[in-house]
């Protein structure tokens, strides 16, 4: 009998863990997010729990083994920016990438009624620990669209959690246009930023 419950116990044991890692991951773009370049065919996405928790998950993009130099996959959002025109904004993020290829980028873009356009971001490598990243930028009077945006090229895994976008005291920022940004078209305005936690 003692054999017996072993034998019934070993894969009931085998069915919690698995049962248990599956429920801590869940695949897809977190809502109030658009995906954007190679992100549904050469990419994975989803959530993961155990990078992060349950309240705050980590959102992570995956290459696949057929992704090449030419892909890049990102997510972004687009609200309207006249609720920060005047102000300093900084997007904050602890992000980790892994694997010997490729690189992330976070961004702040905002386009005006004049057709500029401004890219301010940060990018990152390899790393064996999470980074903070900033990336800050001063909204024009004029501004029109804000769009944040994460994103990564060719392979590697990017993991990012515990997202924010607040106003900042100082303008320290740099404008730069990195190619990620660059090949991700702006899309419709919201009316406000969601979903920065990626509760799902």
């Amino acid at each position: 009998m003692k054999h017996w419950k072993i034998l019934i116990a070993a894969p009931l044991v085998a069915f919690a863990v698995n049962f248990s890692y599956a429920g801590a991951v869940k695949n897809g773009i977190p809502k109030g997010w658009t995906g954007s370049g190679a992100i549904a065919t050469h990419y994975e996405s989803g959530l993961d729990e155990s990078q992060g928790s349950k309240e705050q998950p980590a959102f992570f993009i995956a290459a696949k083994e057929i992704s090449t130099d030419d892909d890049f996959a990102a997510i972004t959002q687009v609200v309207d920016a006249g609720a920060y025109r005047g102000k300093i904004m900084v997007l904050t993020a602890s992000a980790r990438h892994t694997g010997e290829l490729g690189r992330y980028e976070l961004w702040i873009r905002t386009t005006d009624d004049k057709g500029g356009v401004r890219i301010t971001s940060s990018s990152g490598a390899k790393g064996d620990a999470w980074e903070t990243v900033k990336v800050q930028t001063p909204v024009s009077a004029n501004a029109q669209k804000l769009e944040l945006g994460i994103g990564i090229r060719k392979q590697g895994k990017l993991l990012v959690k515990d997202l924010s976008f607040a106003e900042a005291p100082a303008n320290n920022s740099i404008s730069e246009r990195r190619p990620i940004a660059n090949d991700v078209n702006i899309g419709q305005a919201s009316a406000a930023i969601k979903n920065l936690n990626f509760l799902d």
